[in-house]
């Protein structure tokens, strides 16, 4: 679904530990036996699907690093081996994009605003009046190619003109934990000045970005427009 992503791209698959919780509240060992065998039984099917494919990386996590924890984790390892990254997609494992996303004109719009847009968030569904002090709506003219060397006039639903090829990008006031693209080393940083990394970095990230937008100023955070969707797991093994 990302057209133009380089299907070489570094791919990291972390899998988070149990919370403390869950043993607190689970009072049959039998029950977390059986967890634990899931668990092992998923990461193997992980290791063993990706095992012939060099730049997917799975990433077991030995403690319950939920997800900041998590994602720090994974972006201390690209940097390690893959050093030259400059953006980042944090996708969750339950959220789809039901449509195509042109990847490329995404990264034209990191590199032309580099001091104005750091986060690209993709929507589950739209957001009544985004705004963000006196930021303004991005208009980006595409210039990415297709395959014949033809001007790629396909951006994506809600988010361009197709005529004049322009993707617009909203500025907003909200960060959150579903699917986006970050600046790379921004992103790591605004992890790491949490507090505490082992939670959800919605939360706190909400929080400061509101707080930032009130003083009309900004954390560089533009909404894409509704692409994502949400996937039941629950409803999709029952059927």
């Amino acid at each position: 679904r990302l057209k133009g992503l380089s299907p070489t791209a570094p791919t990291v698959i972390t899998i988070d530990d149990f919370h403390s919780d869950f043993f607190k509240e689970t009072k049959s060992t039998s029950e977390i036996d059986a967890k634990r065998k899931d668990l092992e039984e998923y990461s193997m099917n992980l290791l063993k699907k990706y095992a012939k494919s060099p730049n997917v990386h799975i990433l077991p996590g030995m403690d319950h690093l939920h997800i900041g924890g998590s994602v720090l984790k994974a972006m201390e390892l690209i940097e390690l081996l893959h050093p030259t990254v400059k953006y980042v997609y944090y996708i969750q494992h339950d959220f789809e994009f039901f449509e195509r996303i042109d990847h490329s004109a995404l990264i034209e719009v990191m590199e032309e605003y580099p001091n104005t847009v750091n986060l690209i968030r993709f929507l589950a569904r739209n957001e009544k009046n985004p705004k963000c002090g006196n930021a303004t709506k991005i208009f980006h003219t595409v210039r990415t190619f297709g395959d014949n060397g033809t001007i790629n006039n396909d951006v994506s639903r809600g988010s361009r003109s197709d005529s004049s090829r322009v993707l617009t990008l909203i500025p907003a006031e909200k960060y959150s934990d579903n699917n986006h693209l970050a600046r790379f080393q921004w992103y790591k940083e605004t992890i790491q000045s949490l507090i505490s990394v082992r939670r959800a970095p919605e939360f706190p990230l909400q929080k400061r970005a509101r707080q930032i937008c009130q003083k009309n100023e900004s954390m560089g955070i533009y909404l894409y427009g509704h692409s994502i969707r949400h996937l039941d797991g629950r409803n999709t093994l029952k059927a």
